[in-house]
């Protein structure tokens, strides 16, 4: 039980439970967000044009800047509710869902989404919850936001109290002198949140790849609004398509390569992990046998 969201949760009952899209910003999201409006899901009344929901950001900021990455306050009886919060859950709510019927599909696309996904799923024990996920090496040479203040340094690093990473400095300034760095660090941490509460989420979450998503459309949409159970999937499909384009896809091969090697040394075990690359480019070899000659003699000489 929890005494600050049981009574939201009670009362978001009579509605169907959302479908909510999340994943690291310019991972392509927008392409997902216009494929469920065409297949009849709401997608909130207040959106950018990346089709992200305004209302919806409030409450993220509030309950990341808050909580996260601990919310064990929220579920603790002999803390008083967070009255703050379940005002702001009424008020977002009820701002995204003009116009829904009771009954009707929604949901909603918002990339931070994915750090408060222990709270929604709490929230909505039948919500659906989509993970885009895209080659870390692309989403590098996509500017967004960099970590300058307590909400965004928590999406970079899971705390707001760091003020240095290795040689980079937590400000705007820093952050656009090299972005590729920070986007990365970025990716790497929604990447791997969303993984790791996605997988505790069960059949309620889905991955999608990006890349699936523009190479074979009709089939990974199609394997997608099924799985939703989206009211109209054929005509979204057929209507999205024409947004669809392969074009982005590998554009990091288009930037320095010392820039590209950068940004291979942070997101290499995420990237071998997730498939997009096969093998360690970089096998070592040679290094690997000095460091082995190094060792032995270092052994010989501490053995005296």
């Amino acid at each position: 039980m929890s005494p600050t969201l049981d009574p939201f949760r009670a009362a978001m009952e009579r509605h169907r439970p959302p479908i909510v899209v999340f994943n690291k910003s310019h991972s392509g999201s927008r392409l997902l967000g216009m494929l469920l409006t065409e297949a009849g899901i709401a997608m909130g009344a207040h959106v950018n044009e990346s089709m992200d929901s305004l209302d919806m950001l409030e409450l993220v900021e509030y309950v990341v800047t808050r909580y996260y990455p601990d919310y064990s306050a929220l579920w603790r009886a002999d803390l008083p509710p967070d009255r703050e919060l379940q005002q702001l859950l009424e008020r977002v709510f009820i701002r995204h869902m003009i116009g829904v019927a009771t009954g009707a599909p929604w949901g909603w696309k918002l990339c931070e989404t994915v750090y408060v996904l222990p709270v929604l799923a709490y929230c909505f024990p039948q919500g659906q919850f989509v993970h885009l996920i895209r080659d870390g090496r692309d989403v590098a040479f996509c500017d967004h936001k960099g970590p300058d203040n307590p909400f965004w340094r928590k999406v970079y690093f899971n705390t707001d109290r760091i003020r240095t990473h290795g040689a980079l400095r937590l400000s705007a300034q820093a952050y656009r002198r090299r972005p590729y760095l920070y986007n990365t660090l970025h990716w790497m941490n929604s990447v791997r949140i969303g993984r790791d509460y996605g997988a505790m989420l069960g059949a309620r979450y889905h991955e999608v790849r990006y890349e699936q998503l523009c190479a074979d459309f009709p089939c990974t949409a199609a394997a997608l609004l099924s799985a939703l159970d989206a009211p109209q999937p054929e005509a979204a499909i057929a209507r999205a398509q024409a947004q669809v384009s392969t074009g982005s896809v590998g554009k990091f091969r288009r930037h320095p390569s010392r820039r590209q090697r950068a940004v291979l040394a942070l997101a290499k075990p995420l990237l071998l992990e997730l498939g997009y690359l096969e093998h360690d480019p970089d096998d070592g070899t040679v290094r690997l046998a000095v460091a082995a000659a190094v060792d032995r003699v270092a052994d010989r000489w501490f053995r005296g």
